[in-house]
């Protein structure tokens, strides 16, 4: 008799004990693959994101490419005639004269002038990670 009302009570209670346990179990595997979803979904908006960041880029070559005229030439030309002028005597002084008075402008301008150069070029700093 006591050893059936024993049993009685300790079999209620291991079952008890067993669904909670269970029951305990189930909710952290819940949290867990909630957790993994988030980053699941996190990634996959990163990745989206960087694939139409490609293609604005793409669009926006194109559209250079396409409005690219004599402004171009004229830049290259600017660039290159100093570089090819410190070689030929005598222009050498007149160069670094040149560069001297640049040094001598505001930062601002040689800023401005560096941004325009790299949008003529189509270099776009702010797109990278360094």
């Amino acid at each position: 008799m006591w050893a059936t009302l024993i049993s009685n009570l300790l079999g209620t209670f291991s079952e008890k004990a067993a669904d909670v346990y269970l029951q305990k179990q189930s909710l952290k595997h819940e949290a867990v693959m909630a957790k993994l979803k988030g980053k699941i979904a996190w990634q996959e908006a990163l990745t989206r994101r960087a694939s139409e960041s490609e293609g604005r880029d793409h669009e926006w070559e194109v559209e250079s490419i396409r409005n690219s005229g004599w402004k171009d030439e004229l830049v290259i030309v600017v660039l290159t005639v100093p570089m090819v002028l410190v070689f030929v005597p005598g222009f050498e002084v007149y160069i670094m004269k040149g560069f001297e008075h640049l040094a001598n402008t505001p930062e601002w301008y040689r800023w401005l002038i560096m941004m325009i150069y790299s949008a003529t070029f189509g270099i776009r700093l702010w797109r990278r990670k360094l």
